[in-house]
């Protein structure tokens, strides 16, 4: 499930259960239910593996607790990435969530590790978009967004919110549309997200540097920071709250070398 559908004959960028059903058939010559496979892919942690079906039928209760175990697998993702020291920025691609979620989740993870993220509990709203209106949402998306009055030969976010609300009287955030349009493995058919660069790092001063160094030799609690040791996605948390700039996790190994402290920095987990 971690490689594309695509290696073993399947079509899209994600799996569904009922492709994993016949894989497992052909496979080994056992049928599962759909259920226990949802059950086998939640219980290998492999839920954010899977995508939305615009064929396959389930209960309601059903599809709303397997919608809600993805996003909490997602959740857990992003958590652990923010801990290792990748960018708000990278798990926001990598993971379509917003980058507003994710810096959210960044402090959350700062001040009490993955658990406190893992805590959170989905809403518990059903799914807005049945599936004819994902159908039809892939189809549209297949073709130019010329063709419904925009000038662009990509959609952008705004655009398809624009289209759910007019067509289906729905709301969905920016972030959760191009959550939808990557469940639907349409993201080929987007416009980048601009991407912010570091254009601050004249910022990185003598001044600064000396600073760095100071705040190492200082416990992180000394900086609002509820742990005993220093770790890259510390000290890039410190750093965008004293010069405001997302510093890259290279950039920060950088910054802690040119201070001579890069040895205060360590990658336990507590």
């Amino acid at each position: 499930m971690k490689h594309s559908p695509g290696l073993l004959g399947y079509p899209g960028p994600t799996w569904t259960i009922g492709q994993l059903r016949e894989l497992i058939f052909r496979r080994f010559g056992v049928q599962f239910s759909a259920s226990h496979v949802g059950h086998l892919v939640r219980g290998y942690g492999l839920a954010y593996r899977l995508t939305y079906s615009t064929s396959e039928k389930a209960s309601p209760t059903t599809a709303q607790k397997s919608q809600s175990d993805v996003y909490a697998a997602r959740r857990k993702i992003a958590a652990k990435m923010l801990l290792d020291g990748d960018s708000v920025e990278h798990v926001s691609k990598a993971l379509n969530i917003s980058v507003r979620t994710l810096t959210k989740y960044r402090s959350m993870v700062v001040a009490d590790g993955v658990k406190a993220v893992e805590q959170i509990k989905s809403s518990g709203r059903k799914a807005t978009l049945g599936p004819e209106a994902l159908e039809w949402l892939r189809a549209t998306l297949e073709g130019s967004p010329m063709a419904h009055g925009y000038e662009t030969e990509l959609w952008r976010n705004g655009d398809i919110q624009k289209l759910i609300k007019e067509k289906f009287g729905v709301y969905h955030s920016t972030g959760h549309v191009r959550t939808v349009v990557g469940k639907l493995g349409m993201d080929h058919r987007m416009r980048s997200p601009k991407q912010r660069t570091e254009t601050r790092r004249s910022a990185m001063n003598d001044e600064t540097l000396a600073w760095v160094a100071a705040a190492l030799r200082q416990s992180p609690r000394a900086h609002g920071i509820e742990a005993d040791h220093w770790t890259n996605a510390r000290l890039r948390t410190v750093l965008h709250q004293r010069v405001g700039v997302d510093y890259s996790r290279g950039y920060i190994w950088e910054i802690a070398a040119r201070a001579g402290v890069a040895d205060l920095l360590t990658r336990r987990r507590g």
